[in-house]
């Protein structure tokens, strides 16, 4: 019984350091090549915009999410100038949007910034973005123009 013993804790021993990761790598390049997204990738989406192809794929994908940040700013005022902004907005790997950044940021105050915040986070999740070569969810992030009303 003891051979035994000694025989299976040897076998598990030497199958423990023969499998030694560090020997084993990606080239950068094809990490970078798989990364890249592609035609065949899903993008990020709502169930009402799925059976859309392209462009009315997108346009419905930005419409609702303009009119979720709308309504969440309704009744609010900036007191900034009519310039457009661009959000860049990110969504995770379960579908929660956030704020990556805004643009032209200096020409607004940090309560605006917060009540966008705000507007952007309480988008419903959304369908995250799939990079079908690995078959995983993957964040993603783009940009958005919008334009905010001010009194």
């Amino acid at each position: 019984m003891n051979i035994k013993f000694y025989m299976l804790w040897s076998f598990l021993i030497i199958t423990m350091l023969s499998c030694d990761s560090k020997y084993v790598s990606v080239p950068d390049s094809e990490i970078e090549s798989a990364s890249s997204w592609s035609i065949n990738d899903q993008p990020p989406s709502f169930p009402e915009c799925e059976n859309l192809k392209n462009n009315q794929h997108l346009d419905c994908f930005r419409n609702i999410i303009e009119i979720e940040i709308n309504n969440f700013l309704d009744n609010k005022v900036f007191p900034i100038d009519s310039n457009e902004y661009i959000l860049t907005l990110k969504i995770d790997t379960i579908g929660k949007f956030s704020l990556d950044k805004l643009n032209p940021s200096n020409k607004i105050d940090n309560t605006s910034i917060n009540l966008i915040k705000s507007a952007v986070e309480n988008i419903p999740n959304a369908l995250p973005a799939i990079k079908t070569n690995v078959g995983e969810f993957v964040e993603v992030s783009f940009n958005l123009p919008f334009k905010l009303k001010y009194e």
